[in-house]
């Protein structure tokens, strides 16, 4: 059940990173993690962190995965040189044999939220829906 979770977790993550190319590669055309907050968009767009993460002591493979759900290490990623190549959904969408593997949502969801609560080596994340996720603003109708 935890290999299931952290499997979604790494395609969650991967989606993350997709989801900001800005700043994934640098002069060298070696992909590395984005500097800045990331924003993961979507119908309730959220918030991701890779500096704080890192700063955590979380190695890339936590999350980010191969298609046989190895985790990568930073220096595999960086060796890709292109960030197509970490995207989740070429493998996460309505052709995934696994439901609960076919939308970001309940990807993100299951990872994310379920290491926030039990924690990465003694620290927990925030669990509540607006620590992640961004309040837009709906306009009204006629404005």
């Amino acid at each position: 059940m935890r290999k299931k979770f952290f499997g979604m977790g790494a395609a969650a993550v991967v989606f993350i990173a997709i989801g900001s190319l800005a700043g994934l590669v640098n002069a060298d055309n070696a992909m590395q993690a984005p500097a800045e907050e990331i924003v993961i968009e979507g119908k309730k767009p959220a918030r991701f962190s890779h500096p704080l993460h890192l700063e955590m002591g979380m190695d890339c493979g936590v999350c980010h995965h191969d298609q046989e759900h190895q985790p990568l290490t930073a220096e595999a990623i960086a060796a890709l040189g292109d960030p197509g190549k970490l995207s989740c959904v070429s493998c996460h969408n309505s052709e995934h044999p696994d439901k609960d593997l076919q939308k970001a949502k309940d990807i993100f969801h299951a990872n994310c939220k379920t290491c926030h609560e039990e924690g990465y080596e003694g620290k927990n994340g925030p669990t509540k829906c607006t620590d992640c996720h961004i309040k837009t603003k709906k306009a009204l109708e006629g404005c």
